[in-house]
């Protein structure tokens, strides 16, 4: 073989093999799949390069085409969930996924259809490719250097510089390939790039902690080597098998391509899963844990009461003088109502609407969390004069206030200034919670409302999530400001509630 096939085979060997350390965190993070099908998407390109160095057939270099048309949308795909814009721009990355793959299709079905295969190889339908090609990468290297620019950790510079490095060896390089197809005089090195790329990526994602801090390197390389060496072994027989049939080939690679991606996204899929139920479980235990707390002392009290009355009428005396035991008992069996209709309150996020003033609540809990959380932290308040009431359930919009403060302690375990500020605006009441930790990144902060999301290695990923269906649940919102190194405000917006109008006065009625 040439050194250009062997250029080509072990790079399709290591995008193998990077498949196989993104497959392994699908689930857990928004980068995964994305990596995931773009190193699937450019191990089919290299070995489309292989295929048409080993036998020449032009349908190698259409499925070539074709796996190297998919690798923009999941490029930028990658892209947008890295900068934090995957949900904003889901309709240009949709939209990509839909064009493309459209575009590979038709690449596809051309092997078979020599008078389309004629009209995809020319000049004209390769510039107009490039034309709708290059903005789309433009795009997606501008996003990546401005984050860059405005990444305020030492690591996520880091991550973000190898990311830009990565990708621009592993895509960008493939367009001098499709200039060389258009005849231009420029040498082809998409298949060196997609080589030189491999261990920046690699990098990034096992020393750098691109899916996360929880991520195990060691897995993650078992799943590479696993998928690279079941992947290589199967087109190498595959060729050796049906040297003579171009025809086979190039369909049997593309089944072995989704037979890989589908086998290991079923596996990963099944222990990913297996792994949330576990950390579900966890958070449900801890949640009966927390329950069950707020049910002992009533319990406690009832108890006692009733075998003090128990004991007190075994020895015949009167209970007319205990009155106030029997009081207890009722109390207490109405405290475990409001317990219960709380909790009830809290899983299905029913409000109880009321008149509330934001400000006295807000002045509860602080009063309470000064002493729960103690600590080098600075408590301000900022409470605007004259704000207006709002319909709220005083209980479960305390709980959500909470769950605020208690994030903002936890985010400055070194000190520093926990802000909160009320203030109206327009027809809505707000509460902000500012504090001076360490802040989020963008991948942080678009999931930071998800359910059972947590960066925290004892969090139960509810707390913002259920401060968001408080909000929302009273005709509100939740949101959240928030840059590495600058701290975080999250803000709870709710409606305001009515001015009653006065009644007309006799005279004015006249």
């Amino acid at each position: 073989m040439t050194g250009a096939m062997w250029v080509s085979l072990l790079a399709c060997a290591g995008q193998l093999a990077l498949a196989g350390i993104a497959l392994a965190r699908v689930g857990k993070s928004p980068l995964a799949l994305p990596l995931s099908l773009l190193s699937i998407a450019l191990s089919s390109w290299n070995f489309s390069a292989f295929g048409l160095a080993r036998s020449g057939d032009s349908g190698w270099r259409l499925m070539g085409f074709a796996a190297a048309l998919m690798t923009l949308p999941c490029a930028l795909h990658f892209i947008l969930a890295f900068v934090g814009r995957r949900r904003r721009s889901a309709w240009a990355m949709y939209g990509t996924y839909a064009v493309m793959g459209a575009l590979a299709l038709t690449m596809l079905v051309a092997m078979g259809v020599p008078a389309l295969e004629e009209r995809i190889n020319t000049f004209g339908f390769g510039l107009a490719v490039a034309v709708g090609v290059i903005p789309i990468l433009t795009t997606g290297f501008v996003l990546l250097t401005r984050h860059l620019r405005r990444a305020g950790s030492q690591d996520e510079r880091a991550r973000a510089g190898l990311v830009v490095l990565g990708l621009t060896l592993l895509v960008a390089l493939l367009l001098t390939d499709l200039a060389a197809d258009m005849a231009l005089p420029v040498p082809k090195l998409g298949n060196v790039g997609t080589l030189l790329g491999l261990p920046v990526m690699a990098i990034v994602s096992l020393r750098f902690q691109l899916f996360g801090q929880d991520a195990r390197a060691t897995s993650a390389a078992m799943h590479a080597v696993v998928l690279a060496l079941v992947g290589v072994l199967a087109y190498l027989t595959l060729f050796r098998v049906f040297a003579a049939e171009s025809g086979a080939l190039v369909v049997g690679t593309t089944a072995i391509t989704f037979a890989l991606l589908a086998a290991a996204r079923r596996v990963v899929t099944g222990f990913v899963t297996q792994r949330e139920r576990l950390e579900q479980l966890a958070t449900l235990g801890r949640f009966s844990a927390q329950m069950a707390h707020d049910l002992k002392n009533p319990i406690a009290a009832l108890k006692g009461a009733a075998q003090y009355l128990k004991e007190e009428h075994a020895r015949g005396h009167s209970w007319d003088a205990h009155g106030d035991f029997l009081d207890l008992l009722l109390e207490q069996v109405e405290r475990l109502d409001r317990v219960a209709g709380t909790y009830q309150r809290l899983a299905r996020v029913e409000p109880l609407r009321r008149p509330l003033d934001l400000n006295r609540l807000v002045e509860g809990v602080l009063s309470l969390q000064a002493f729960a959380t103690p600590g080098a932290v600075q408590l301000q308040k900022d409470l605007a004069p004259a704000l207006p009431e709002c319909a709220g359930d005083e209980d479960l919009l305390a709980n959500a206030l909470e769950n605020l403060v208690r994030n903002a302690f936890e985010a400055m375990p070194s000190g520093g200034t926990l802000t909160v500020r009320t203030q109206q605006d327009g027809d809505a009441v707000v509460v902000e919670v500012e504090d001076t930790g360490s802040g989020m990144d963008a991948r942080t902060r678009e999931r930071a409302f998800d359910d059972f999301y947590t960066t925290k290695a004892t969090g139960s990923g509810l707390g913002l999530a259920f401060v968001r269906r408080v909000a929302e649940a009273h005709g509100g919102t939740a949101s959240l400001t928030s840059g590495e190194g600058r701290g975080t405000i999250l803000r709870l917006r709710l409606p305001a509630a009515p001015v009653p109008q006065a009644p007309a006065s006799e005279g004015e009625a006249a």
